[in-house]
């Protein structure tokens, strides 16, 4: 009976040791899976951009070349979602500097380059924003054949 009474309080013990631990990887497996989401949706972007241009630079020339509209169509789709532009981005603090065509032969390349920054960093005392950058660049790059 005297063992029992030795272990009051254990329990409450090991939580506290393991709780900053087990917040920790939990944070991480979230903070992975935005990422991972962030990443799925650039390529999606991308992609479709891509897809957009590839129909659009062959109209009306023998020979494919980028023109500015187009351009900025492209950017608005891979920003906004639709080509006429819009007012909330799809994904948060995407801008068309982050966004490169370039056209070699036959082929349409849309290149995206988001600043990925995590939410962690946005905690108030989470760790000394001096010190360490947790901000990444996501590259999402999309080729094509110009049809």
């Amino acid at each position: 009976m005297k063992i029992a009474f030795k272990q009051n309080g254990l329990a409450m013990v090991e939580f506290t040791i393991l709780l900053p631990l087990f917040l920790l990887l939990l944070f991480s497996i979230m903070e992975l899976g935005r990422a991972f989401y962030t990443y799925a949706e650039l390529e999606k972007l991308s992609r479709d951009s891509a897809r957009y241009l590839s129909a659009e630079v062959a109209k009306g020339s023998a020979t494919p070349t980028l023109q500015a509209e187009d351009v900025t169509k492209a950017k608005n789709l891979a920003i906004y979602g639709v080509i006429g532009g819009g007012t909330s981005t799809l994904i948060t603090n995407l801008e068309t500097s982050h966004i490169n065509f370039t056209l070699v032969g036959n082929n349409i390349k849309v290149e995206i380059n988001y600043p990925y920054q995590p939410v962690l960093s946005f905690i108030p005392g989470f760790y000394n924003s001096n010190d360490i950058d947790l901000g990444f660049t996501l590259t999402s790059s999309y080729s094509m054949r110009v049809l």
